[in-house]
């Protein structure tokens, strides 16, 4: 049964509903203050600085900050978090606008609209289906807090076309997938009176009438956070409950949208951490080696807007999907990981560390034990004091950087990166 689609998501997380949430609020502590400092960079012979910043950020957005990113065509689109007053240009504390950036020919960002989405704290997530018919946006927090879905027929003047509202806690996260010829949005319902954390997968084909399909609830105490969705596989973040791996089209166990299927539910050991706290997944599918063997996790901490977070990233042997188990980590000293990217065809893995910047790692081969060894380069887009990476995705060869202070960034090709 085929699928499409997939995110590592995106979705996201991070400061950005932690500070309203009550039932996650142990992930980033809000409030700033205090001097921000970088971590203690790791020192890797013959590693080089191989990521340059080169077009947008330097604080490109001023009033908001930013939160997720997404990239089709000629455009890319980012969200705005809320729960914290910024003072760079006397902004409110509302994280209620969609960024939408026209990509010049050299791929740089130019800022084309501004689109606001009412009464919401954040918008947490921001996709564009595969066939860039549609973007999708989980808000959370407030009287309009839920699913937005834009249609795109202009990619530069996103149209409302479709609102699924849980208001007023909203949806966390959201990725989308096509499976059997339908689209679907997975999205990450926060807690509420009356109402526990959950899968909430929506099917959005029609967005004029988006319908429920299933949900699939997760204990209050631990929350869910990302969810990548790909080969009709759903990877959930479950939090402290750890990764829990359904069918929802694969053939697996039958499963399907409207009747998901579990096929494994995995703990992850703590780590740095003082629990498990799984916030993001990615499911590599190495085109060198053919290899579906290994699913990166990312931990996130306690941390402070700007100035410091923590966490590491976790490395899953899921050969056997029945039975996932720890055999790999990274740490960035004091910094903690956000959301990732995956370059398949050259194994290399980009990862948002918040204050640490961008990190990327050689994931070819063999992968076991501490991965530091394996550290390409470090690079903190916005300079000291002014970088805290939330997301990172590749597109037409660039690496594209949301950073919650500096705003939008492209990142240059150099070396054999990116080339």
């Amino acid at each position: 049964m085929g699928t499409e689609g997939g995110r590592a998501d995106g979705r996201t997380g991070g400061p950005e509903a932690r500070c309203v949430i009550a039932a996650i609020m142990l992930l980033v502590g809000c409030g700033g203050g205090g001097t921000p400092a970088g971590p203690t960079l790791p020192v890797v012979p013959g590693a080089t600085p191989s990521l340059l910043a080169v077009a947008g950020g330097g604080n490109n957005v001023r009033e908001r900050y930013s939160s997720d990113l997404w990239l089709h065509g000629d455009f890319a689109y980012t969200g705005t978090w809320g729960g914290q007053a910024r003072t760079l240009d006397n902004a409110s504390a509302r994280g209620n606008a969609i960024k939408v950036w026209r990509l010049d020919a050299e791929g740089r960002p130019v800022l084309a609209d501004s689109v606001l989405v009412g009464t919401v704290a954040s918008v947490g997530d921001v996709e564009v289906t595969g066939d860039g018919a549609w973007l999708v946006a989980a808000t959370e927090n407030g009287a309009d807090a839920g699913l937005l879905v834009y249609a795109l027929a202009d990619p530069a003047r996103p149209v409302l076309a479709g609102r699924f509202p849980t208001a007023p806690q909203g949806f966390h996260t959201a990725t989308t997938a096509r499976i059997n010829g339908r689209w679907y949005a997975f999205a990450a319902r926060n807690p509420a009176t009356g109402a526990d954390p959950a899968l909430v997968i929506l099917d959005i084909t029609n967005p004029a009438a988006i319908t429920v399909a299933s949900t699939i609830t997760v204990p209050r105490t631990y929350g869910i956070h990302d969810t990548f969705v790909r080969d009709g596989l759903a990877f959930l973040c479950n939090w402290n409950a750890g990764l829990q791996i359904l069918d929802v089209g694969n053939g697996l166990r039958g499963g399907s949208p409207s009747s998901p299927a579990q096929v494994s539910t995995t703990g992850l050991t703590a780590g740095v951490l003082s629990g498990p706290s799984i916030h993001n997944a990615w499911w590599f599918h190495n085109p060198v080696t053919s290899e579906r063997r290994y699913l990166f996790a990312g931990q996130e901490g306690p941390g402070t807007i700007g100035v410091s977070s923590s966490g590491e990233l976790k490395v899953l042997d899921v050969g056997d999907l029945a039975n996932p188990r720890e055999v790999a980590f990274f740490r960035l000293p004091g910094a903690g990981v956000h959301n990732v990217w995956m370059d398949e065809p050259r194994q290399i893995l980009y990862a948002a560390f918040y204050n640490g910047g961008v990190v990327a790692l050689d994931v070819s081969g063999t992968l076991s034990g501490d991965l530091s060894g394996r550290v390409l380069s470090v690079t903190r887009p916005g300079g000291d004091g002014n970088t805290y990476v939330w997301g990172v995705m590749l597109h037409r060869g660039s690496l594209y950087v949301i950073d919650f202070l500096s705003g939008l960034w492209q990142m240059a090709r150099s070396g054999a990166l990116l080339r």
